[in-house]
This record gives structure tokens, sequence and C-alpha cells, in this order.
């Protein structure tokens, strides 16, 4: 795929147009639209990759906190996986890659409207999904802390 996508700017390098958007959001908007194509010649549905894990053993010294750390991470994951593949794909591109609202929408090729209402619905979920790990998170730390 990033093999291909760096072809088609080869091929057509007047398809890009600085004034519109970054070199970053249009290779972005690229690969997305070759990823699409390729999951639907392949009949799958498209997903949004795992979140990268972070190693957090060195800043996380104490056993406790790098478990409940882990568990965290394991959680986040699951709530991501509830998410429409849209949505995941919205929060993935606003909340881990940093890009803003307007490089989202060239990204996806839809209005900023639809990655603000993508991206509420998506928050939404992941607030529910993952409330019973917020309820408890204070509690767990204070155990912790206690020894």
């Amino acid at each position: 795929m990033t093999q291909e996508c760096f072809l088609s700017v080869l091929r057509r390098p007047q398809a890009f147009q600085a004034e519109r958007a970054s070199l970053r959001t249009y290779l972005c908007a690229i690969a997305r639209h070759l990823c699409w194509q390729h999951l639907r010649r392949l009949g799958f549905e498209t997903t949004v990759e795992d979140l990268p894990e972070d190693d957090t053993r060195g800043s996380m010294a104490e056993p406790f906190r790098h478990a409940v750390a882990s568990e965290i991470r394991d959680r986040v994951r699951q709530a991501m996986a509830l998410l429409s593949p849209l949505q995941r794909e919205a929060i993935v591109l606003f909340e881990y890659e940093g890009l803003n609202l307007a490089e989202i929408a060239l990204v996806c090729d839809t209005d900023v409207g639809t990655i603000k209402a993508r991206l509420h619905r998506a928050r939404e979920r992941l607030r529910r999904a993952l409330a019973p790990c917020v309820a408890r998170a204070p509690v767990a730390v204070a155990a912790g802390e206690r020894r």
C-alpha cells in the first residue's frame, strides 16, 4: 500500500495542490483510498489497526502502576473496537495522529461537520464504554498508594 501510495503521487504529481492541503494530508488521503479499495476487493470491512503499545517500563518502575496502565490500554483498545470503522478512523486521526478537523475531512473526503459528528459519537461511545473504569480508577490508585 505504501509503495502504491507513493507511485500514485509520482504518476500524477499535478494532482497535489499545496494550497488545498499539506503533503501529509494528501498522502493520508491516498493511502486511505487505496486501503479501502484493497479491502473491498478482498471482501473485508475496513478497520483501523490496533493502537501502538507504549513502552512504559522505563517510566513506571512500580509494578502496580505498570499493571494499571496496561489494563487501561487494554480497556481503551476494547472500547475502540466497539466503534464503527468511520468513528474509529476519526478518533485515531484526531487524537493519535494529531490531524485537525479540516485535514481529517480532506483525508476522509467528507465535510468538517461530518467529522465533528463522528468524533462526538465516538467520544460518547468511548465515555460509556470506559465509564466503569473511570469510576474505579480513584479507588485503584488510592489502594496502590497506601502501601
